[in-house]
């Protein structure tokens, strides 16, 4: 009892060049059609209020001052014109801070001395160090320095 009726059961062969089970083209180009058109809606609606917002938000702004137009001075650092001369100047200036003798506190007794000065100083003395009194020594013991009070 075997139905062999299969080979007339099956349609007729289709002249289509695609599958005809598959989708529809047609509704493929009217979904795509309305999507387009759903965009360019959205897109105008939101120009229109866009522009209906910020024509809004300008007519509540109060009007600007006469002063409003007054350039203010650029805030530091200004732009280099000459970065490698004023890289120059700013080493000569350094360089003369480094290398000269001059007062920082003429008050208090305080100097600045060349920079070659103050290593033959230390190299000579030694930096200081703390004992547990609080005392401040040389390496070699013999200077004491002690805090001012005023």
């Amino acid at each position: 009892m075997v139905d062999s009726t299969h080979a007339t059961d099956m349609p007729a062969p289709s002249r289509a060049p695609y599958e005809v089970s598959d989708i529809d083209p047609r509704r493929i180009i009217y979904v795509g059609a309305g999507l387009l058109v759903t965009i360019l809606a959205v897109m105008t609606l939101t120009y229109v209020i866009y522009g209906y917002v910020t024509g809004r938000y300008i007519g509540r702004q109060p009007s600007a001052s006469s002063l409003a137009h007054t350039r203010a001075p650029t805030p530091e650092p200004h732009l280099s014109v000459n970065a490698p001369e004023e890289l120059r100047q700013l080493r000569a200036t350094e360089n003369a801070t480094l290398n000269s003798y001059a007062w920082v506190d003429k008050e208090n007794g305080t100097v600045r001395i060349p920079i070659e000065r103050a290593i033959e100083i230390l190299a000579k003395k030694g930096l200081p160090t703390r004992s547990e009194q609080g005392e401040a020594t040389t390496r070699a013991g013999t200077t004491k320095v002690t805090k001012r009070t005023r």
